[in-house]
């Protein structure tokens, strides 16, 4: 009788649904006016999707250190649905700060064995813009809006499937508009010129959000925008995409 295996340390195999990655090679910059340098890092292609919060939250199993871990509730509050945008390849939205960081990085983390997170804003600005191939468009890939957006002019508001709109320099979908994108960063002033790997204010009350979305006009889905929310905050608009740690 062939014996069953369940293996202690998942493989990138057994998770098809894990976020797809690109690489953005570091170098130096100018982000909101400042000139700051950035390392080479991995960032998320796509927004986070439904599928991919559903099949986290949900996982019960084996993780790659050998424990063991049970499902958990997949939506603290509202659950999108078709007033929003609803569907596996959606964005998820109705997730706060604090539910990404406390619950689904440590739950990802733990099923596949890697070092998810989230991007800082200066990372997340910098990808953005195209990094060392930019071409310093005012919108993720382009100056003309919707050809890389979906906004309140173009996406009768509610949010679309990730990917349906153009890329940027990098290949990287929906860093403008679909839906805001939080940050790791509490928000404070813009990081100060000649920084490093430069992060927010080491406190504060809200937590940056970057990109606009559906819901918003062009002004907010620009490059240089800059957003805020409290962290415990859910919105049908506000959603995230991940850094993978090397």
């Amino acid at each position: 009788m062939k014996e069953l295996f369940i293996s202690a340390s998942p493989t990138v195999e057994e998770f098809p649904w894990e976020p797809e990655m690109v690489t953005v090679q570091g170098g130096t910059t100018d982000l909101n006016g400042t000139t700051v340098t950035i390392s080479t890092f991995a960032i998320g292609k796509y927004e986070i999707t439904q599928e991919i919060w559903e099949k986290v939250m949900g996982y019960s199993g084996p993780t790659s250190g050998g424990g063991i871990l049970a499902a958990t509730t997949i939506y603290a509050g509202s659950v999108p649905s078709s007033d929003f945008g609803e569907g596996v390849n959606y964005p998820v939205y109705y997730v706060s700060y604090n539910d990404i960081v406390d619950v689904f990085i440590p739950r990802l983390n733990a099923i596949t064995g890697k070092t998810y997170r989230l991007p800082t804003e200066a990372e997340w600005e910098y990808a953005a813009k195209g990094g060392q191939q930019t071409h310093n468009y005012t919108y993720a890939g382009s100056n003309t809006i919707d050809n890389v957006a979906w906004y309140a002019n173009n996406s009768n508001y509610l949010a679309h499937a990730v990917g349906t709109k153009a890329p940027n320099e990098l290949g990287i979908y929906d860093m403008s508009g679909n839906v805001w994108e939080w940050c790791g960063d509490w928000c404070g002033p813009t990081y100060p010129s000649g920084a490093v790997n430069p992060v927010g204010a080491s406190v504060g009350s809200y937590r940056v959000v970057r990109g606009g979305s559906w819901y918003y006009t062009a002004f907010y889905c620009t490059m240089s925008n800059r957003g805020y929310y409290g962290p415990d905050l859910r919105g049908c608009a506000l959603g995230f995409r991940l850094v993978l740690v090397p």
